[in-house]
């Protein structure tokens, strides 16, 4: 009965993003003929070597600045940031320059968190509404393979799901350098209290290393509520509220710090910055039992972004400097629908997944010149109307015991229109006209399990998959080319993966894909960039090894060759080389630490080989104790205080007192050696 259960259950573990999968039976209780739900549970099956999920304990002991850190638990991402804590981070990802989520999903319990028609790049994934000590897991795709995941999922995705409930109700206070403040609370009250809330707050300030302060501020709030359950059914609520500022320093040219004119921590324009805020509500029923599982979800939000930067300095402007403003002011609402049955077919083993997504945003957006933040003229300006939906069939077979597959299709549609706000005449590009467009993707999957367990070697699988995908873009693109087609990603991958000695997990994975054309919108600039066709292929490696009862090692490894098909040249500033490792200590006595070590390596800033991007590697130190009801931890981040670029793009800039544009590296560098400590007291 259990297993079976959780075949069907394990729709909750997709983009639903609900609350762990149960099953409910008779036990005791305080009245021994009532009822009470019994929580199962398991780990759901992967159909891709790169495929896995990682529980919250697996963030716990990772140094965190802000909430998008925990993307860092995909094995090979790559992120930066280059304006001041809070700007969504820049995705680097399977050979792709993601920009800031324009190849890669994000999705918090169901709710995408990457933004369409985007005011500052398509695809934009703003995670820092995300309190992660709320993550109760968090599932990690690579590759095109997954018939659930449509928009934004090119090279990969990951799914963030928040927990139903803590155990306690406690406080947290922690602080460091640059006046590193963060407060956060959960209230969590006993079950079998009236529709089981839970909430949880933050507030957070941090001023950075700069000479120009940050002064980053974040405020956070996340609740849910049960409002039906059933031994066989459950509707949850959840509601999140986010509000952020802060000031930046930008990226600055890597000249004026080798001339001496500027240090690494200064700026050029102390007038960029940005406000954010998002809210979201979502309303998630599930139903299941032994054979099937059925998840109806509907969600909205509300949305607002003003970012000022200045990227160029004086080569557009040289008299009132070349500072942009990007607005964005949307609401967005959606559904997802999926139901799965298990079921047996002539004596076969069989699984149907079958699901419907919908999306629709209503967009002002707007690009503008200003200085100091004062308005000066209109680029563009828009409303934006786009509508996706998205279905997809999946089918799965175990004709024999040491083989199962998967194949599945996905089609997904999208209408766009865009009117031109205010008089033409006023805006320098202006674009409006109606589109729309339509895909269809496989997706296969085989997993082979050819060998026995033994007592050297467990959970064998060989993984063949191969699917296809697409490469997101602008609302805009679409309007002003009627004939333009979503560019296709098709991608393979070969992987490996098994238990030695019940101590070492290990996998392996090769793959390779091709993109038709990865034409893009420009924010910054209001226009429009072909990039050609291009392909990839790379290397994956993780190991995970149980030294000890109380100590564990793990490492990821991942090469990557990316390379432009008309020309020959590079993918620029695709990822080649990763590594990350650590030790992870828990012991018994309470006492918990982790040291790790992570380094990316040189990447190319052009298609030719003569700019390349800084190597970096930087060592963190995590320590925790635990005492009865409290908790306290130190952490020491770059313990080496290596100089490292956080963020690094080549173009031309112009500074005061040049006579030309240059073409040079332009960074923002990573945190210096910092410590931070806090303390957290659990109320009951």
């Amino acid at each position: 009965m259990v297993k079976s259960f959780r075949s069907a259950a394990r729709l909750f573990c997709l983009l639903a993003g609900t609350a762990p999968l149960y099953s409910a039976a008779p036990a005791p209780a305080a009245d021994a003929n009532a009822p009470v739900e019994v929580y199962v549970w398991g780990q759901q099956p992967t159909f891709a070597a790169s495929e896995q999920t990682r529980a919250a304990r697996d963030l716990e002991l990772r140094p965190t600045n802000t909430p998008t850190d925990v993307l860092r638990l995909t094995p090979s991402l790559v992120l930066g940031q280059h304006h001041g804590g809070g700007k969504a981070d820049q995705i680097l990802f399977r050979g792709f320059d993601a920009d800031h989520g324009t190849d890669f999903a994000v999705f918090v319990d169901g709710i995408p968190v990457n933004m369409v028609s985007h005011a500052h790049g398509q695809g934009y994934a703003d995670l820092h509404w995300l309190i992660p000590e709320t993550i109760d897991r968090v599932e990690i795709y690579k590759g095109p393979y997954f018939a659930h995941l449509g928009d934004f999922a090119t090279s990969g995705a990951m799914n963030i799901i928040t927990k139903r409930r803590d155990q306690n109700t406690w406080f947290s206070v922690a602080g460091g350098s640059y006046n590193t403040q963060r407060y956060l609370g959960v209230l969590s009250p006993p079950e079998g209290t009236f529709l089981a809330p839970y909430l949880a707050f933050e507030a957070y300030h941090n001023d950075g290393a700069f000479k120009s302060e940050n002064n980053y501020n974040r405020y956070n709030l996340l609740t849910k509520l049960t409002l039906l359950s059933t031994p066989n059914s459950k509707l949850n609520f959840l509601a999140t509220f986010f509000k952020t500022a802060w000031d930046a320093s930008g990226q600055i040219p890597a000249r004026a710090v080798r001339e001496g004119s500027l240090g690494r921590f200064g700026t050029l324009d102390p007038s960029e910055g940005g406000k954010s805020e998002r809210q979201n509500l979502s309303l998630i029923y599930n139903y299941t039992d032994a054979n099937q599982s059925l998840n109806i979800q509907t969600w909205s939000s509300w949305y607002r972004l003003r970012l000022w930067s200045n990227f160029t300095f004086f080569a557009n402007d040289p008299v009132n400097g070349d500072g942009i403003e990007q607005n964005d002011k949307r609401f967005l609402v959606g559904n997802n629908v999926n139901y799965r049955r298990s079921y047996n077919l002539w004596g076969l083993p069989m699984e149907t997944f079958v699901g419907f997504q919908s999306r629709f945003d209503h967009v002002r957006i707007g690009l503008f010149n200003q200085t100091n933040r004062e308005r000066t003229s209109i680029t563009n300006h828009n409303n934006i109307e786009q509508t996706n939906l998205g279905w997809f069939i999946q089918q799965e077979v175990k004709p024999a015991d040491w083989l199962r597959f998967q194949l599945g299709a996905r089609m997904d549609n999208f209408w766009f229109t865009v009117r031109q706000k205010g008089d033409p005449a006023d805006v320098a590009e202006p674009i409006s006209g109606r589109g729309s467009a339509t895909i269809v993707n496989p997706k296969v999957n085989f997993i082979f399990t050819p060998f026995k367990d033994n007592q050297v070697a467990k959970n064998i699988n060989f993984f063949v998959n191969f699917g296809g995908g697409y490469h997101s873009n602008d609302a805009r693109v679409f309007v002003q080319d009627k004939d333009k087609k979503i560019p296709r990603y098709l991608g393979g991958e070969l992987g490996y993966r098994s238990r030695f000695f019940d101590r070492v997990d290990v996998s392996l994975a090769y793959w390779r894909a091709h993109l038709e054309s990865e034409l893009t919108f420009v924010g910054d600039a209001g226009t429009f960039e072909a990039g050609g066709r291009s392909r990839r292929q790379g290397i994956e490696s993780e190991i995970r090894y149980d030294v000890l009862p109380w100590l564990s090692y793990d490492q990821d490894f991942s090469y990557t060759w990316a390379r432009m098909v008309d020309s020959g040249g590079h993918v620029p500033l695709a990822p080649r080389l990763t590594v990350l490792s650590g030790l992870t200590a828990r012991h018994d006595s309470g006492l918990q630490g982790r040291l790790q070590m992570r380094h990316v390596g040189s990447r190319y800033g052009a298609e030719d080989t003569n700019l390349k991007t800084r190597a970096y590697t930087i060592f963190d130190l995590l320590l925790k104790y635990t005492y009865k009801r409290y908790d306290v931890f130190l952490s020491f981040e770059n313990l080496a205080n290596t100089k490292w670029r956080s963020a690094e793009t080549f173009f031309e800039s112009q500074r005061l007192g040049e006579v030309a544009p240059v073409l040079d590296s332009h960074f923002t560098p990573g945190d210096p050696f910092t410590v931070k400590a806090g303390f957290t007291v659990r109320l009951w």
